[in-house]
Parts: C-alpha cells; structure tokens; sequence
C-alpha cells in the first residue's frame, strides 16, 4: 500500500494502518503486518522575497529553468542524494524525492547557501 499526503510517518503509519483494519474488515485480505517505509518526502519553504531566477541559472549553470515547461528553477543538490530543490519567482522552495528525514536538514544547510547565493 501506499500513502499519500501524510504529514508524518506517525499519520502515515495511522492511515495505512486503518487501511489494512478496513480490507480486513472487507474480506478482502488476511490479516497481515504493516511495515512502513519512506520513500519520498516533501517538504516547503519560502525564502522570504522573490528570485530573480533568470540571474540565479547564470550564478549556478546546474540549474535547470525553462520557463515555457515550467514556472520555476530545478537544482538537484548533490547533498540530498537525488532529490530536487524546486525554487519559484516568489521565493517559495519544495523539497522533493528526499528519501530520509535526516535530509531535511541537509536540505535546510543548502537552501540557507542558495539564499546566499541568490542575495549577492
């Protein structure tokens, strides 16, 4: 099974839990045990002003930005181990594919250098 939009592995294992309880109920599976993993957390931020993000590709060449597929800038950090950092014009920042916690706050240490980056 799988859970979407969970706002944390508590809530999620609540509802795949309930899920299970409910095919039970149903008939429709034997009772089984539920294991949870991650596998891909989300996370927002805003960085408190707009991005200038056509100046941000020419200060980092990795980013990728083409405005007419999508409204904002993709940089894939090395740090968050494949995920994305989704950057848009006015300043809000979406973490995704991050596929442990404890890349939150790497994610948090590259954001805080990006917004460096983006106010020189």
């Amino acid at each position: 099974m799988i859970c979407v939009g969970a706002r944390s592995y508590d809530d999620a294992k609540h509802d795949l839990a309930y899920a299970a309880r409910r095919l039970v109920q149903l008939g429709l599976i034997k009772q089984t045990r539920i294991t949870p993993k991650l596998r891909n957390i989300v996370a927002t931020a805003e960085l408190g002003n707009a991005v200038d993000i056509e100046n941000l590709t020419k200060k980092l060449p990795t980013v990728i930005y083409e405005p007419e597929q999508f409204p904002g800038a993709i940089y894939y950090a090395k740090e968050l181990e494949g995920a994305s950092i989704l950057i848009f014009a006015n300043g809000k920042v979406v973490f995704a594919g991050l596929k442990r916690p404890e890349l939150l706050d790497v994610g948090k240490k590259v954001l805080v250098d990006l917004a460096r980056l983006i106010s020189e």
